[in-house]
């Protein structure tokens, strides 16, 4: 019995130093692909699959470096497999896949997985809108992971970072005329017809957008909240960018600026800042402590209730 007991223990021990040793490869290759050093990332993350094939993140995230480096067929084939179990829409609307959106095989990504969730989930109403609003969420978030690696490795005025917003600035330009096309004809996306993460896509691309068109279409936005075919939350973030635009004390404390004198981040003007959390509690938003901390920011405000 005692060598039974020790022999259970010994293969207990193995196979948790075995979890640790892949939980710390993947944090390793992880690093890699956050950094840009995406060839590095790529060998790290086939290492990984070499000894567990199995290894679901392992195979998406070298889906995502082969498809930053724009490398398809390596991208394709691999996100193939990360997908094989996988009854969600992420990959469909994350912004590593920008390079891909081009290529007839994404649309066969989209459509099985949309399968799949409607297997599980129940119909989408609206499948083809829900696809292309994932697409302009995708370009909506595109190439920020670029312009990360680019201030990393050249500073934070270089000359690939002016291109990149450039070209954001033209993706953008391209989602609000089609968002707008989309709204005169079909209304203001709801949840009920496209499902929640394609809805979304239409407050980011109004959110990046200028301040008149959040003038246009921040009553839309609040008329689906109120019918519970939008998120408050998406609404408060946007009510306080206009605000802030307009030049008046934000609610929600969502909208940080820039300090150049101190050379720190600091949260804009906010109205009764004393009762802020309990603003963001009631729209489904976070403690503003735990927000202004990605920041670097401490908020030394007493709440009230």
């Amino acid at each position: 019995m005692r060598t039974f007991i020790l022999s259970s223990c010994a293969l207990f021990l193995i196979s948790t130093l075995s979890i640790a040793q892949e939980k710390g490869q993947l944090a390793a290759a992880d690093s890699l692909l956050r950094a840009g050093q995406l060839l590095e990332a790529v060998n790290a993350y086939r290492s990984i699959l070499g000894q567990e094939p199995a290894n679901q993140n392992a195979s998406y995230n070298l889906a995502c470096s082969y498809a930053l480096l724009n490398m398809r067929d390596s991208a394709f084939h691999f996100l193939d497999i990360s997908l094989a179990q996988d009854t969600s829409v992420r990959a469909l609307n994350d912004p590593d896949f920008v390079l891909l959106l081009e290529d007839e095989r994404w649309a066969e990504i989209e459509h099985r997985q949309v399968e799949k969730v409607e297997a599980k989930y129940g119909k989408y109403p609206k499948p083809e809108l829900s696809k292309e609003l994932w697409r302009m969420q995708l370009k909506d978030q595109a190439y920020y992971y670029h312009m990360d690696v680019a201030e990393k490795q050249l500073g934070p005025r270089n000359p690939l970072t002016t291109a990149l917003w450039q070209l954001k600035k033209d993706i953008n330009a391209q989602n609000e005329q089609r968002l707008e096309e989309i709204i005169a004809e079909n209304g203001w996306p709801k949840k009920s017809e496209v499902k929640g993460s394609a809805a979304q896509a239409a407050f980011l691309v109004i959110q990046h957008a200028d301040l008149e068109l959040q003038q246009k279409y921040l009553p839309l936005l609040k008329e689906a909240c109120e019918a519970g075919e939008a998120d408050w939350s998406g609404y408060a973030l946007m009510y306080d960018r206009v605000e802030m635009r307009e030049g008046r004390p934000q609610l929600f404390g969502s909208q940080v600026t820039f300090n150049k004198e101190t050379g720190n981040y600091e949260p804009y003007a906010i109205k009764e800042p004393e009762y802020v959390n309990k603003r963001r509690k009631e729209v489904g938003l976070g403690p503003i402590e735990e927000y202004l901390g990605h920041w670097n920011i401490e908020w030394q405000v007493e709440q009230k209730e």
